[in-house]
């Protein structure tokens, strides 16, 4: 059983005014599991379907290009896990990460000021850190739009200073990771699939 309680707390004790504003707990369709404190609803609610619509819309988009791939080639194509989607904004960085196949983990966390030449972006990475192109993730047309507007490969310009913030942020995440994964191992716990509640 997930114990909600003492999720947020360990996510609390985790969070601060700048690197790690916010953490969240959720599924792939944005019910919120756990989240750290204090929170502001309608902030909690606007994060997690910002990571929600994001998750689903580059994970429809992974599939469709593994089918596509697969048509054109008459040939088994390998479906493209996504693991991983870092969201760079004017304003934060948001990455999530799945930790259960119906799991993900959020980091919400903050920004120096950015260059004025800087474009939002979005990063998505496969299992060990693999990095997906342009070419191989789109947005699709009728989906929903995000504030970071540019899928984006991880090569990509960026300043000095956003980039090694972005990199604390990322080994906060894998920590965190690392610390509810080997939990939920030693509980048993498994994240049931809801893909019947689809929310987004």
């Amino acid at each position: 059983m997930l114990n909600s309680r003492a999720l947020s707390e360990l996510l609390s004790r985790n969070s601060d005014a700048r690197l790690c504003k916010r953490w969240l707990l959720m599924t792939p369709n944005g019910t919120l599991l756990a989240y750290s404190q204090p929170a502001d609803p309608k902030d909690l609610r606007k994060q997690a379907a910002m990571a929600a619509i994001s998750w689903q819309q580059q994970h429809t988009a992974l599939h469709e290009h593994s089918f596509v791939a697969d048509d054109n080639t008459n040939a088994s194509s390998k479906i493209r896990e996504l693991c991983t989607l870092t969201i760079e904004s004017d304003t934060s960085n948001t990455i999530v990460r799945q930790v259960q196949p119906h799991l993900l983990l959020v980091l919400h966390g903050g920004v120096p000021p950015r260059k004025r030449t800087f474009e939002p972006r979005i990063t998505a990475e496969g299992p060990g850190g693999e990095y997906y192109s342009l070419n191989e993730i789109k947005t699709p047309a009728s989906g929903l739009q995000t504030s970071a507007s540019t899928v984006s490969f991880a090569a990509s310009t960026k300043s000095t200073a956003a980039a090694s913030i972005l990199e604390m942020q990322r080994k906060k995440l894998d920590a965190m990771a690392s610390a509810i994964t080997a939990e939920f191992h030693r509980t048993g716990f498994q994240m049931p699939d809801e893909s019947s509640n689809k929310f987004f």
